[in-house]
């Protein structure tokens, strides 16, 4: 009692900042930003792609069904949960908890995309995509293994960060077509661990053209995983 008493004497005195604009706003507040920035998120359109979360061009197509990418090739995962769209501030934030050292933005992100997930979340696992040796050392951090974690200590889901591992350096893939990311990362995923029969979410930060999820999931369900979801913050529409 007398710890909730102090802590919300000190959340008066020293409320906690906004990660996207520095702003104060109160640490009793549900949201994971403050409602100026919430405002400004740009949530998915319920018209997207059943399976890849892809926002449709035209907003009157609400039916749910497959975008054109997944009627010529449907991905190894079942669906995609995703929080918003990769644009405006959401995206700059997202490149400083990936580029710029802010592994402390893994719980606000995570919680704008725990808003977007199924209340009863049928998994069994969380495994994060992961990244090569290399890489990892560069950054000090798996930005997807941190999400991961937080999705998991909220939902009290187990998070396996060693499932899967990334056997190859790659190159950067902010500027491939889908088709060149995908000769990019083949054979670049590997499993590591027994998967048989578990129902997997697959986290990552930022979905664009999905292959990285795809790779990882067929090597997940090659391995005998039952099902692969994935969950990522941000969808990117493809122009």
């Amino acid at each position: 009692m007398k710890l909730t008493v102090c802590w919300n004497w000190l959340g008066h005195l020293l409320p906690p900042a906004c990660s996207l604009c520095g702003g104060a706003f109160s640490h009793l507040a549900e949201e994971p930003f403050c409602p100026g920035c919430m405002a400004t998120i740009i949530c998915l359109p319920q018209a997207r792609c059943s399976c890849c979360a892809l926002p449709f061009a035209s907003s009157s197509a609400l039916s749910p069904h497959l975008c054109g990418r997944c009627v010529q090739q449907l991905p190894a995962y079942a669906v995609t949960y995703a929080a918003a769209l990769y644009q405006g501030p959401l995206r700059s934030v997202i490149g400083r908890f990936k580029f710029q050292q802010h592994p402390n933005l893994d719980r606000p992100l995570a919680g704008l995309l725990l808003k977007y997930l199924p209340a009863q979340l049928d998994v069994d696992l969380l495994v994060p995509v992961p990244l090569h040796p290399f890489r990892l050392r560069e950054r000090t951090y798996n930005q997807a293994l941190l999400l991961a974690r937080e999705l998991g200590r909220v939902r009290r889901l187990p998070t396996a960060h060693d499932v899967l591992g990334k056997c190859r350096s790659t190159s950067p893939q902010q500027s491939l077509s889908a088709a060149q990311r995908r000769v990019n990362l083949r054979g670049a995923f590997v499993l590591n661990r027994d998967v048989r029969g578990k129902k997997i979410l697959l986290v990552d930060d930022v979905m664009t053209t999905g292959v990285t999820v795809d790779l990882c999931s067929q090597v997940l369900l090659a391995g005998g995983a039952a099902r692969v979801d994935v969950a990522v913050v941000a969808r990117a529409p493809l122009g």
